[in-house]
């Protein structure tokens, strides 16, 4: 990935003559005799802080892991000095490392070892089976068949098992689907889930044949699917246990690649957590941060004092295990209700195309009031998912609840996903402090929208900018495997306001500029996983996390760019140049103009 030392001074060289972004510029100058040299300086750039108190900078100097300074050329001399290494950004864009507010690097990115999420590319049935035979073929040492990305729209008959059976009879299949909802099984799984863990199994929500009480093959809430329920690591074996944990490390050097330096992984396993620990002492997290969420089933209440210990062994692991590389034991992650794919987000009326059903929620609202009141008692913040606008004011009132019952604090208890809140909650979670924790890649939808809601409601999903108009705090993410990883999509999204027929007619008026999508995305989530001290805005004492772009995304919704760049998947994805956490570069595509210990 580095280039030689002379082809980087060819590259100095070049940029006398050639006009970069920000036009034709020659490599800065210095006399190195700075009172406080840093280890790494960068001048001639485009630096968005996030910082409301000083948005804009042309320079940044890093002295260890922390920012020394942050200002202009003038000012940032002072930290040049003879070992200091000068980088010239030749008018590239330096946002702070992106933050993502909710994905699954270690659970979710691990277990693409075992389940790919390349059904996301596949358009029939047809691709989808030829994909499932190959993978079987391929792999006769894998325990499971797993995949991430079938669409019920592709599936004419539904997720049924005799479509599985026919092309792998004699080992689980286990695929989920691009939502993460809906579960797709054929007989071989059903039959070893059934045996191996039949509580868990029920939790999946199986679709059962009215006839013969036997599992379709679908599943309504595989959210909550833990393959650590039906087979432990001694039975999946130590080259099991060594491939996840070079998927995580593939899944987090990508993140790195867009310039994503923070991850919350928002549902966490225990059986997961000892795999997690050995990776991280491993060296596998020293180039990123991880956030991790430990996953509360509504299955749990039934055993208030059983899931009282296991929440505070959870909470134990705070001070036990926390660094700045992973904080464990201060988050948890529920579900209210589903996604609206498979009608199961809880909805204030009924679907649209299917009028018998609002949805299901998983809680009732005094099950989820007590639950919630029990986390916040013991300090912990709440990540509630919620796609519905019913689920949405359920969260609310619980919040609502534990604060009368607890008393208020600075708990940052949050939405996930919040796409549907009632315009008649906003006020509320204003008022309560309740965060909406949100990722605009899910805008985008597909024709079950629609068809799901109605053209009405669709104008009401994601209301960005009227959440932050009310004073609702919002931070974005990807929610990764289910949307990119690179925030460039969801930015764009964002701003355009575009949806999958390419349209802005989904409220309009909710758009958010690249620029104010960047400060969501930095010191908005910062804020949501509290770790704005250290991270999300660049200041001096904050960690030098940062991006340096060769793209300014700023541009992403101009004609211009349209007009001249394919931004279809896959193609925002070189906008990169280098990546740095702690001031050390972890991810390196190109470094502009770089002077190192010259007069």
């Amino acid at each position: 990935m580095r280039k030689s030392r002379g082809s980087r001074w060819v590259a100095v060289a070049m940029a006398g003559i050639v006009a970069w972004a920000a036009g034709c510029v020659t490599t800065p100058r210095f006399d190195r005799t700075g009172s406080q040299p840093a280890d790494t300086v960068i001048v001639n750039a485009q630096i968005l802080t996030s910082d409301t108190n000083r948005p804009y900078a042309d320079s940044i100097a890093v002295k260890g892991e922390r920012i020394a300074y942050v200002g202009d050329r003038r000012g940032v001399a002072d930290f040049v000095g003879p070992a200091t290494e000068v980088v010239d950004g030749h008018g590239r864009l330096v946002t702070p490392g992106f933050i993502d507010n909710h994905c699954h690097p270690l659970w979710i990115g691990g277990m693409t070892y075992l389940q790919p999420w390349e059904l996301f590319t596949l358009e029939t049935q047809a691709d989808l089976l030829a994909w499932v035979k190959q993978r079987a073929e391929e792999h006769p040492e894998l325990p499971l068949i797993g995949g991430i990305g079938w669409k019920l729209s592709q599936l004419p008959e539904g997720p049924r098992r005799e479509i599985l059976d026919a092309v792998v009879p004699d080992r689980p299949v286990m695929l989920m689907s691009y939502s993460g909802q809906g579960g797709w099984l054929n007989s071989k799984a059903i039959e070893w889930m059934e045996s191996r863990n039949p509580v868990a199994f029920e939790l999946l929500a199986p679709v059962r044949d009215p006839k013969t009480g036997k599992c379709t093959g679908e599943c309504m809430r595989y959210h909550v699917i833990n393959f650590l329920d039906y087979w432990t690591w001694a039975e999946l074996g130590s080259e099991v246990e060594e491939g996840v944990m070079a998927a995580m490390t593939r899944t987090l050097n990508e993140a790195l690649s867009y310039g994503v330096t923070t991850m919350h992984d928002v549902q966490l396993y225990p059986q997961f957590i000892p795999l997690i620990l050995k990776f991280r002492d491993r060296g596998g997290l020293d180039n990123v941060r991880v956030r991790g969420a430990y996953y509360v089933g509504h299955e749990r209440l039934a055993d208030e004092t059983q899931l009282k210990q296991d929440l505070m062994a959870w909470k134990k692991l705070y001070k036990a295990e926390s660094g700045p590389h992973l904080v464990l034991g201060d988050s948890l992650k529920f579900y209210i209700d589903g996604t609206m794919d498979n009608w199961t987000s809880f909805q204030l009326e009924p679907y649209t195309d299917n009028p018998a059903t609002c949805g299901r929620p998983d809680w009732t609202q005094k099950e989820f009031d007590r639950v919630i009141e029990i986390a916040d008692a013991l300090g912990l913040q709440c990540c509630a998912h919620a796609c519905g606008d019913a689920g949405a004011r359920r969260v609310v009132n619980a919040y609502e609840h534990a604060q009368a019952a607890n008393g208020p604090r600075d708990a940052r208890h949050r939405i996930e996903h919040c796409e549907m809140p009632s315009a008649e909650d906003w006020p509320r979670m204003a008022r309560l402090g309740i965060l909406a924790a949100m990722q605009p890649q899910h805008f985008y939808g597909d024709e079950m929208i629609e068809k799901r809601l109605g053209y009405e409601r669709a104008q009401r999903r994601s209301p960005w900018r009227s959440l932050h108009e009310a004073g609702v705090a919002v931070s974005f993410g990807t929610d990764w495997a289910a949307g990119p990883f690179n925030p460039a999509y969801g930015l764009l999204i964002a701003d355009l306001r575009m949806n999958y027929k390419g349209d802005d007619d989904w409220g309009p008026k909710e758009a958010v500029p690249v620029e104010e999508g960047i400060r969501f995305w930095t010191a908005g989530s910062a804020h949501a996983l509290f770790m704005e001290q250290d991270i999300g805005t660049l200041e001096p004492g904050k960690y030098a996390d940062l991006a340096v772009f060769n793209t300014d995304l700023r541009e992403m919704p101009t004609l211009w760019f349209l007009l001249f760049h394919e931004v279809g998947l896959g193609n925002l994805d070189t906008f990169v140049d280098f990546t740095m956490v702690g001031g050390r570069v972890v991810y390196e595509k190109d470094r502009p103009g770089r002077e190192k210990g010259t007069k």
